[in-house]
């Protein structure tokens, strides 16, 4: 008789035991204790050229800023043009020459891939679009008058 009470208590202990009933589960806190990736880290898609962009001005922005001396215009890939304010070399009166504004003349050199002679061209023009017909797949590389790229874009 005695082993049937004791039997009960022996079965009653080890169902509670087997249980997990004397470790509670905790709850993790939100975003705690868990790796977060940091927003730098964090992959991006690949910036693609547009399509739009066939002289590829987007991949040679890095150009903006640069002397002239330091390009080799003849290098870069396909069809270039470089336009720079120019002006003409001749003897004209030094009396009052603040007064004369500046003559609207541009130096336009026009590469192809490869080649290594060129013959720049000064041209009286007003504007830039006045310089011909617009050619998506050229490359025109704008300088200011002291050499420097200020603007890539395809014309």
């Amino acid at each position: 008789m005695r082993i049937l009470p004791i039997s009960l208590a022996a079965l009653f202990l080890t169902s509670c035991y087997g249980m997990g009933a004397g470790e509670p589960t905790q709850r993790p806190r939100p975003n705690m204790g868990r790796y977060q990736q940091p927003v730098y880290q964090q992959p991006e898609p690949t910036r693609r050229l547009p399509d739009a962009d066939l002289c590829r001005a987007q991949m040679f922005l890095g150009l903006v800023g640069q002397h002239e001396g330091g390009i080799v215009f003849a290098a870069l890939p396909g069809r270039t043009r470089v336009i720079k304010p120019a002006t003409l070399e001749i003897d004209r009166d030094e009396f009052l020459q603040d007064m004369n504004p500046e003559p609207p003349y541009l130096q336009v050199r026009e590469y192809l891939s490869g080649q290594a002679l060129y013959a720049p061209s000064i041209r009286p023009v007003s504007s830039v679009d006045e310089l011909g017909p617009i050619e998506e797949d050229r490359l025109t590389i704008e300088l200011d008058r002291y050499g420097y790229v200020t603007q890539l874009t395809c014309r």
